[in-house]
C-alpha cells in the first residue's frame, strides 16, 4: 500500500503542537520588577538612541527618536503607570520599539533581561495591585526562577481610544 510517498513519524504532530503553544517573551526591568512583552510586538531593541524632547506633551512622553527615517514617540512606562524610582535618562535610555494600533512606539526600560519561552498554561491572573500597574494592562503573571514576571498587554496600553 502506497501512502503518497509520505512518511509518518510517531509523535511529530504532538511535538509541533507543543512548539506552537509556547510564547516567546522579551523581558526587562522597570525598577526592580521583571516585566515582559510578547516578542511578536517588538520591532527593535536599542541602547544607542538620541531622544529629542517635545514640549507641551503628556508628562510620560519622553520625546521622539529617529528610527531609520521614521519619527517614533518614546514613552516612560514608569511615568505612565506612576511608578516611583530612578528617572530615565534621555542620553542613555534603553528603548524597546513595539508595534501598536497607533504605530511604532518606543518604551524606555531600565535594563533588558533577555528572551524567555513560556507556556500559556503557566500564566496566572495578575494579583490585585501588582506593582502599581493597572491590572487592565496586564495579561497575567508567571513565576520564573523565583521571580514574578509581569506580562504587559501592549495592545491595551497603546490603543486608539479617542
Amino acid at each position: 500500500m502506497a501512502n503518497n510517498g509520505e512518511m509518518q513519524v510517531v509523535g511529530i504532530k504532538e511535538l509541533k503542537e507543543e512548539i506552537s503553544r509556547e510564547e516567546r517573551i522579551i523581558t526587562f526591568r522597570l525598577n526592580d520588577e521583571l516585566i515582559g512583552v510578547d516578542i511578536n510586538d517588538v520591532t527593535k531593541i536599542t541602547t544607542d538612541v538620541e531622544i529629542t524632547p517635545v514640549p507641551k506633551t503628556k508628562p510620560y512622553i519622553m520625546g521622539v527618536m529617529n528610527l531609520r527615517g521614521n519619527i517614533i514617540p518614546v514613552v516612560s512606562l514608569k511615568k505612565m503607570f506612576n511608578l516611583q524610582g530612578q528617572e530615565e535618562n534621555l542620553e542613555s535610555a534603553t528603548v524597546i520599539v513595539v508595534e501598536t494600533d497607533l504605530g511604532n512606539i518606543g518604551i524606555s526600560v531600565d535594563k533588558i533581561e533577555g528572551a524567555v519561552k513560556i507556556f500559556p498554561e503557566d500564566i496566572q491572573p495578575p494579583p490585585m495591585n501588582a506593582v502599581g500597574i493597572d491590572p487592565e494592562y496586564i495579561k497575567g503573571v508567571v513565576m520564573l526562577n523565583n521571580d514574578l514576571l509581569i506580562l504587559l498587554d501592549i495592545k491595551k496600553i497603546f490603543n486608539k481610544r479617542g
